[in-house]
């Protein structure tokens, strides 16, 4: 495509990357340490917590469509390949994002029951909301910005990447923060770390989105989508290839979501770490595990295909879920094996999930002539963050189920309780998303053919009449 770069340079896969880092050093932040600070560290029931979470991820799936679309349906600017109908979305939303997180991690102290949990589901609501308004629209320039099937994984490593850096500092800097300001179980202590974290944490995320907005690129000549919204959501359950990918990456992201929330309690309540230092250590192995594997995951996919990698990447993760039953108090040596592995072997389900995702969108494009990477990715975004409300909502139900008590010692009939929540529900669900993806149909010699048709193919192809768009998709997707 004239006007656009011939490869994706080095520093804009940076900058793309960035916006991997803004939502890593949130999501992960949030993800980890969210529910131990609400119930060990402020006070707020499991209950609430859980409330607040799925209210909040429900409501940010339903807004993760009306973003896409919305950005699918913005006209481009006429200032050049650097403006496009992305990235002004990504500019709006850094400050917002910053700000989001500083309420999130710095409650009044006065509040208390009820007010403490509207407070903790109004701050996620607004966080979340500007969190939708910035990543849709950053994640639809991964198809347009790499067009090869084997750049297309290299750029989304680089998010990937990136992201895991952000990994580090959102696991590792409250922990640090408590060590730094000699936290020996004081909750105001911990209190005050964390509201620190969340003014270090949110400036970061929006001068990562900042430097998104000014390192990436769109093509000028991509037409608004002018497909009413009941066809296009059509055109997406008639695309076998995102039917299947969709469903398996919901599953798996529900199974790790599970993982992520009941870490830090395997941790400190099975394991018996308590040590801020055990714990940033533990996370360190992780990402870093993660951040060395990415040449190695896109050599696999070069050689055996994105498919094939993404599937090797789901049955190696679900080898570290069972691993809870093998570890206890004073293992640390098991401890640091399975961070290691857990660690890269997530790397190939992420990377591989959104390097796909951009070979799915070129199956839609020449089956209907438009380019709605916007709506694939906020449909995408919906169905997998229900499936994050839904661990959110899970685990808190399974903490009450199993009497968990929040700020005391748990019993035995507890401890067995957290390992069978920790690694049954996502073995299962890790199990079933490798038996929805048997039927993934878009091989690397069925996208080179979707390129190279997409690639001959006038720029007048989105006029063509609805009836030859029909022939065209029941002759390309099934």
């Amino acid at each position: 495509m004239s006007g656009l770069p011939a490869r994706v340079t080095r520093s804009a896969r940076l900058a793309f990357g960035a916006s991997g880092l803004a939502q890593n050093v949130i999501g992960t932040c949030l993800g980890v340490h969210l529910f131990v600070f609400y119930t060990d560290v402020v006070g707020l029931s499991p209950l609430w917590v859980s409330g607040g979470l799925f209210t909040a991820t429900l409501w940010d799936a339903v807004t993760d469509v009306w973003m896409g679309r919305l950005s699918d349906r913005t006209p481009t600017s006429r200032r050049g390949w650097r403006a496009g109908r992305r990235r002004p979305y990504i500019l709006m939303a850094a400050l917002p994002v910053g700000v989001g997180v500083v309420l999130l991690l710095a409650p009044p102290r006065g509040l208390e029951g009820a007010a403490l949990g509207l407070w903790f589901t109004g701050s996620l609501l607004f966080l979340f909301s500007a969190k939708t308004v910035a990543q849709v629209p950053a994640l639809s320039l991964l198809p347009e910005m790499a067009r090869g099937y084997a750049e297309r994984t290299r750029l989304a490593a680089s998010r990937e990447q990136l992201g895991h850096v952000g990994d580090l500092m959102g696991l590792l800097l409250p922990p640090a923060l408590m060590l730094a300001l000699g936290f020996r179980g004081e909750r105001e202590l911990a209190r005050e770390a964390f509201g620190i974290a969340g003014i270090v944490i949110g400036a970061l995320a929006a001068g990562a989105l900042l430097i998104t907005h000014r390192g990436t690129y769109e093509d000028p000549r991509a037409r608004p989508s002018a497909t009413p919204l009941p066809e296009a959501l059509a055109a997406l359950r008639d695309n076998a290839a995102f039917r299947v990918l969709l469903g398996a990456s919901c599953l798996a992201a529900l199974g790790l979501a599970f993982v992520q929330a009941l870490f830090l309690y395997v941790l400190e309540h099975v394991m018996g770490e308590r040590d801020p230092v055990v714990h940033m250590g533990a996370f360190a192995v992780n990402a870093g595990a993660a951040i060395c594997s990415y040449p190695a995951w896109i050599r696999v996919s070069a050689r055996w295909g994105k498919a094939a990698a993404f599937r090797l990447g789901l049955c190696l993760s679900s080898v570290a879920f069972v691993s809870v039953f093998f570890v206890g108090p004073g293992h640390r040596w098991a401890l640091w094996a399975v961070m290691t592995f857990s660690g890269a072997s997530n790397v190939g389900f992420w990377t591989l999930m959104h390097a796909l995702s951009a070979d799915v969108v070129d199956l839609d494009e020449l089956a209907h002539g438009e380019r709605r990477e916007g709506l694939f990715a906020g449909f995408s975004a919906l169905l997998r963050k229900c499936a994050f409300a839904a661990a959110a909502g899970g685990v808190g139900v399974g903490l009450w189920l199993i009497g968990y008590r929040e700020q005391a010692a748990q019993s035995a009939e507890t401890l067995f309780g957290l390992k069978l929540l920790f690694a049954g529900p996502p073995t299962a669900l890790v199990l079933a998303a490798l038996w929805v993806f048997r039927r993934f149909p878009l091989t690397r010699a069925r996208q080179r053919e979707v390129r190279r048709r997409l690639a001959a193919r006038p720029r007048t192809v989105s006029s063509l009449p609805p009836a030859r768009h029909t022939v065209a998709r029941e002759r390309l997707v099934g």
